[in-house]
């Protein structure tokens, strides 16, 4: 499929050169213009079918290999960008630990668990005014860690230690919203991340206050050195 896109693609970029010496021979500015703004959106739209390609690989191998988790971030954020209410509604900020180490995962399962996590982020904050997510990497030498935080409802001291159960929501089910737009959930999102974590003895380690927002933290263990 990306294969096919490329090929069109690439004649509109093809296209764009042309105009854009055409404008330029005729000293057209406005022209120029417009041709800055189309090469803009097609160098993005190839951006994108990398990193799904990319993406495609790498959910491929089933078996343990390196991961870096700020890339599989930065390409995870890239894809969500598709989605205009992560795009349009919500505040993002993003802090990396540029020296944060690579360890062996099955990138699928991780990607996931971010996928999972932003989603339940989002959902958090649907009634909020105010939507900020917060994505942070950083190590120690025991631990990588993930930090996801978000302004939302935030949850209570009761429903924390059932979040991971399975079938466990307090989201309503699909086709019984109460009003348009509310999240709806089967209860299984978290409870995936746990089963997902588990080969790597991977962990999520949650903060929350009610009605300022929660933290989620994934907990991956560097390979111990002999």
């Amino acid at each position: 499929m990306v294969h096919n896109l490329k090929s069109p693609l690439q004649v509109i970029q093809t296209s764009v050169d042309l105009i854009e010496t055409k404008a330029t021979q005729i000293q057209e500015d406005s022209l120029f213009n417009y041709t800055k703004y189309i090469f803009q959106a097609v160098t993005k739209i190839n951006q994108i079918m990398d990193t799904l390609m990319m993406k495609s690989r790498n959910e491929q191998k089933q078996d343990l290999h390196p991961v870096n988790i700020n890339d599989l971030v930065q390409r995870e954020i890239q894809l969500l960008e598709g989605n205009l209410y992560f795009k349009n509604k919500i505040r993002k900020k993003y802090f990396y630990d540029e020296e944060i180490a690579s360890i062996p995962l099955i990138y699928s399962y991780l990607s996931q668990v971010f996928y999972n996590l932003i989603n339940n982020a989002m959902d958090a904050m649907w009634e909020k005014k105010s939507r900020e997510i917060t994505i942070v990497t950083r190590q120690d030498d025991s631990n990588i860690y993930m930090d996801i935080a978000d302004t939302g409802c935030g949850i209570s001291s009761e429903d924390l230690p059932k979040l991971f159960d399975p079938f466990y929501t307090s989201k309503p089910p699909k086709g019984e919203e109460k009003t348009e737009g509310e999240p709806t959930g089967t209860g299984l999102g978290l409870y995936t991340c746990i089963e997902l974590l588990k080969p790597f003895n991977g962990e999520i380690a949650i903060s929350s206050n009610v009605g300022q927002g929660s933290v989620f933290t994934v907990v991956l263990p560097k390979p111990q050195k002999n």
